[in-house]
C-alpha cells in the first residue's frame, strides 16, 4: 500500500539569523554639518540606524578613510551611538547585526561621509577605493598586462580625474604623463615576471583638492 514506517523526527529548533539593519544618518556621500563640537579638533557624531528583524544587538564599525584605522563600537543594544571623530576627515560606516543563539550575523551597506571641520568650505574627494587587484593578489608569470580598477566619490559630487601611481619601489613615485588626469576609474598597465608593484590613486576635483587612496601591491610571479 505504498505506506511506511518511517519515525519522523521533529524538527530542530533552528534561530533564524538576523536581518539586515537599514542605515539613516549620517548620510550617505554628504559632509555631516550635525556633529556636536567636543573640542577644536573633534565632533561626536550620533550614528542612527533602523532595526532589521531578529536582532538583539549590533556592532557599529567606522573606519577612518585617511589612515585606514577602524573603531569598532560592539554589542549596542539601542539603534543608535554616539561616537567622537575627528574633525574634516572621511569615514565609512556600516551595522552588523547579531542575534542570541546564533553565530549568524548580517552587515548593512557600506555609506562614506565627511565630518565638517572649521573653516573648510570646499572638502576634497573621499580616498579613492582600490578594487582590482586585491592587495597581495599574485598573477602568472606571463602576465604582461594589468587592468587596475578603482572606486572614486567626493561628498559634493563634484567631477574627478585621477592620477594613477604605479613602480616597483613603493607606490610614491610620480606619475608618469600618460597616467595623470584620467577621466576613468580603470586603466591597463605593462608588466613584467619578477616584479612586485605598487599602486595608489590620487583623485582630484574640480577646485583643485585632492585626495590619495592608500597604497596596494601585487606580484607578476
Amino acid at each position: 500500500d505504498g505506506g511506511s514506517d518511517d519515525v519522523i523526527n521533529p524538527p530542530v529548533q533552528t534561530v533564524d539569523p538576523p536581518s539586515v539593519a537599514t542605515l539613516n544618518s549620517p548620510e550617505n556621500n554628504k559632509v555631516c554639518e550635525e556633529g556636536t563640537s567636543v573640542s577644536e579638533t573633534q565632533s561626536s557624531v550620533n550614528f542612527q540606524w533602523t532595526a532589521g528583524s531578529n536582532t538583539d544587538s549590533y556592532d557599529l564599525i567606522i573606519t577612518n578613510l585617511n589612515s585606514n584605522q577602524i573603531i569598532n563600537q560592539t554589542n549596542i543594544s539601542e539603534t543608535n551611538k554616539a561616537v567622537t571623530l575627528k574633525k574634516g576627515t572621511p569615514y565609512s560606516w556600516k551595522v552588523t547585526s547579531k542575534r542570541n543563539g546564533t553565530t549568524e550575523t548580517s552587515n548593512s551597506s557600506i555609506w562614506k561621509f565627511y565630518l565638517s571641520g572649521d573653516g573648510i568650505s570646499n572638502y576634497p574627494p573621499y580616498p579613492s577605493t582600490l578594487i582590482y587587484p586585491t592587495s597581495g593578489f599574485s598573477f602568472p608569470s606571463d602576465t604582461t598586462e594589468v587592468n587596475l580598477q578603482w572606486e572614486g566619490s567626493h561628498p559634493e559630487n563634484s567631477s574627478l580625474t585621477y592620477d594613477l601611481y604605479i613602480d616597483t619601489s613603493d607606490g610614491l613615485q610620480d606619475p608618469v604623463s600618460s597616467n595623470q588626469n584620467l577621466n576613468t576609474t580603470s586603466k591597463t598597465v605593462q608588466v613584467n615576471s619578477g616584479n612586485s608593484y605598487y599602486w595608489r590613486v590620487k583623485a582630484t576635483d574640480s577646485n583643485n583638492n585632492s585626495s590619495y587612496s592608500i597604497i596596494h601591491s601585487f606580484r607578476i610571479n
